[in-house]
């Protein structure tokens, strides 16, 4: 019987690298239609926020003038500013990590048949 082409730690390989690009582009996607709200559940992929005051030389001055409108003002005169990153390094450690273990199990498995 002749073995096949393509072993268990392949096949496992390729489904593992085929899910790993699918929740990348999900993921990424999501993010990239509402960065805010969605959570982000890979580990190589990084969200910063930062929140600021469009104009504080406005505001402060409203502040002095007015109590209650000022502090409508500076809702609306903050501005949010998010950064989303992609970290390779830790993608291709997550990328080959598994593939390495299942070419070790699978090694480690024939020599002991």
């Amino acid at each position: 019987m002749t073995d096949p082409a393509l072993n268990r730690a392949t096949h496992f390989s390729i489904v593992w690298a085929v899910v790993l690009a699918v929740l990348t582009l999900v993921e990424w996607r999501s993010l990239d239609r509402d960065p805010m709200s969605e959570q982000i559940f890979l580990p190589f992929i990084e969200r910063e926020m930062t929140v600021s005051i469009a104009d504080s030389n406005a505001s402060q001055q409203l502040a002095a003038a007015g109590g209650n409108f000022s502090e409508n003002n500076e809702q609306r005169n903050l501005q949010t500013d998010v950064q989303i990153d992609f970290n390779g390094p830790l993608f291709l450690a997550y990328f080959f990590g598994p593939i390495l273990i299942f070419h070790a199990v699978d090694r480690l498995l024939a020599r002991l048949r």
